[in-house]
Formats: C-alpha cells, sequence, structure tokens
C-alpha cells in the first residue's frame, strides 16, 4: 500500500513538473544561501521545458543569471 501511494505522488510530482522546481529551489539554496533565495526569489515556475524565476531586485536577477548554467542541468531557465 505505502508503494502505491509512494508511486502516485511521484508521478503527480512528474506530471506537475514540481520535480523541476524542486530541483532549481535546491539548486539556488546550495548556490546562494537561504536567506538570499527567501530574501530575492518571488516564484519558481515551470511553462513548458522552462524554469522561470522571478525576483524581486534586478541585483538578484544579475546573480543568478551568471550561475544560471550551473543550476540545473536540463532545460532553460529564464529570470525575470
Amino acid at each position: 500500500m505505502e508503494e502505491t501511494i509512494k508511486e502516485i505522488v511521484d508521478q503527480f510530482f512528474k506530471e506537475k513538473k514540481l520535480d523541476k522546481v524542486k530541483e532549481t529551489e535546491d539548486a539556488l539554496l546550495k548556490q546562494f544561501g537561504k536567506n538570499f533565495v527567501n530574501k530575492n526569489v518571488k516564484q519558481i515556475t515551470v511553462k513548458e521545458e522552462k524554469v522561470i524565476i522571478k525576483t524581486n531586485t534586478i541585483e538578484a536577477k544579475t546573480e543568478i543569471n551568471l550561475y544560471k548554467k550551473t543550476l540545473i542541468k536540463e532545460g532553460k531557465i529564464i529570470i525575470k
């Protein structure tokens, strides 16, 4: 029973692409730290195969742009 629920939840995450959001958030936390992410990142979403990161300031946008190639392996990152 437990395995069935876990499989359903995992499938749901993959269908809604929440796994990419989590992967991106983890990469941001590792690169910049929790304080930076909490203050400067408004939202992380996935549209088609692109990860969209909305920031509060232009400085945060610039900082994330410097490291966006190393944040996720697959897909494209758009910073707004």
